[in-house]
């Protein structure tokens, strides 16, 4: 066993240990924000007139502060004080270009802003980095001006109520690495879940200029309630290793393009109305370690071609509408860890190799809820060695209620 492989053992043992785990687990922690807040002053006494574009960067923020309720924030440090550099503003990075001191990075995530982005963020020509999420708060559309920011590398606005459509000029930010727009299905300035209006989160259909980010290797765009089908030019992504567009209301056919990704490792697109077959082509994403196709309409037949991945770690395909027998090229996933297929129609016996001696790592197998007959399949007993140890053995758990299967 190779380390890669020792590595997904020992994370997929202490998974079937603990449960099977939610494929909605989708949180990142960002980190908290608490400094003590300084005094204000007016727009003119923050401006610095060291260039016309740092003016004009200046000018920005000032805007950026006052639209977004600057007093209330959590913390404000040296915020349009007399005097001070946009270096020393809390959040705010700068950089020299072509001998200019620039805006390159505002972070203020988790800061309590509130109101709305104003059209003069769009004149940080410079900045590369804009950081604010966890301000749930923060709503408004997204202004068409900040489409503007060819050189943004890193967006991340999860958790706030920016609601909207995303323009079609979402396709000008080419330098863009990581984008996340994860949606804020719940009110959380309150102490419990409690399910927020549609009118906070991003509508209407994904525009398929996005395709034209091919350096994003991150996008996230789900738990909003965008509709329409996935954009056919998805392939064209091509350095995406991180793609979540689950928890909307898309529609239509997974595009047979989403086999160009040859470097994603992980795809949610659970929790949407998607149908027909998952493509033949899925079988050259290469690198996939995680596919999340639960909660959809899909039917027909699981591609035999999913056998020639030899990354993946965990396949939901819950919740759908697959009929007939399940079919033996999942026993011949060998490196599968976790597989989800409850909730379908599947009918006829278990494959008899599911969980065989070509599958070692796989300890975790959700068969609930189906009309399987027949019996189990022969238990075999897996060498569970990591970094050289031998820990004793492993066999594949099996959830087979809700169906007539002799044990």
């Amino acid at each position: 066993m190779n380390k890669k492989n020792k590595l997904a053992a020992r994370l997929l043992l202490i998974s079937s240990l603990i449960g099977f785990t939610s494929c909605d687990n989708q949180l990142s922690t960002l980190q908290e924000m608490q400094e003590e807040g300084s005094r204000n002053q007016t727009s003119e006494e923050a401006v610095q007139n060291d260039g016309p574009s740092y003016k004009t960067d200046s000018l920005a923020l000032v805007a950026f502060y006052n639209s977004t309720n600057g007093e209330k924030w959590s913390t404000k440090n040296n915020w349009l004080k007399s005097g001070s550099e946009l270096k020393t503003w809390y959040g705010v990075r700068t950089e020299i270009i072509n001998g200019e001191e620039r805006v390159v990075s505002l972070r203020l995530g988790g800061n309590k802003l509130s109101g709305e982005l104003p059209k003069e963020i769009g004149n940080l020509n410079e900045l590369k980095s804009l950081v604010l999420s966890d301000n749930y708060k923060l709503g408004g559309t997204i202004p068409e001006e900040l489409y503007n920011l060819e050189n943004l590398k890193v967006w991340k606005m999860r958790f706030t109520d920016i609601h909207g459509s995303l323009s079609s000029k979402i396709g000008n930010l080419v330098a863009i690495d990581t984008l996340d727009l994860w949606g804020a299905p719940w009110d959380l300035t309150q102490n419990n879940y409690i399910e927020k209006d549609e009118n906070t989160l991003l509508t209407g259909e994904i525009p398929q200029e996005i395709c034209n980010l091919k350096n994003a290797r991150y996008i996230v765009l789900g738990r909003n309630k965008f509709s329409g089908e996935i954009p056919q030019e998805i392939g064209n992504l091509s350095n995406l290793t991180y793609l979540d567009i689950a928890r909307c209301k898309l529609s239509g056919e997974l595009p047979a393009s989403i086999g160009q990704l040859n470097k994603l490792e992980t795809l949610f697109v659970a929790g949407n109305e998607l149908s027909g077959e998952l493509p033949s082509e899925m079988g050259d994403m290469s690198s996939l370690k995680e596919f999340y196709g639960n909660e959809n309409n899909f039917s027909g037949t699981i591609p035999s071609t999913l056998s020639n991945l030899k990354k993946l770690i965990r396949l939901s395909l819950s919740d759908n509408n697959y009929t007939g027998p399940i079919p033996t090229v999942l026993s011949e996933i060998e490196s599968l860890g976790l597989l989800y297929l409850e909730n379908n129609k599947f009918e006829g016996e278990i494959p008899s190799q599911l969980g065989g001696e070509k599958q070692p790592l796989l300890v975790a197998v959700d068969l609930s809820n189906n009309n399987l007959t027949g019996k189990m399949p022969p238990k075999v007993a897996h060498p569970y060695i990591v970094d050289g140890v031998y820990y004793g053995v492993v066999y594949t758990t099996f959830r087979i209620e809700g169906n007539n299967i002799k044990q």
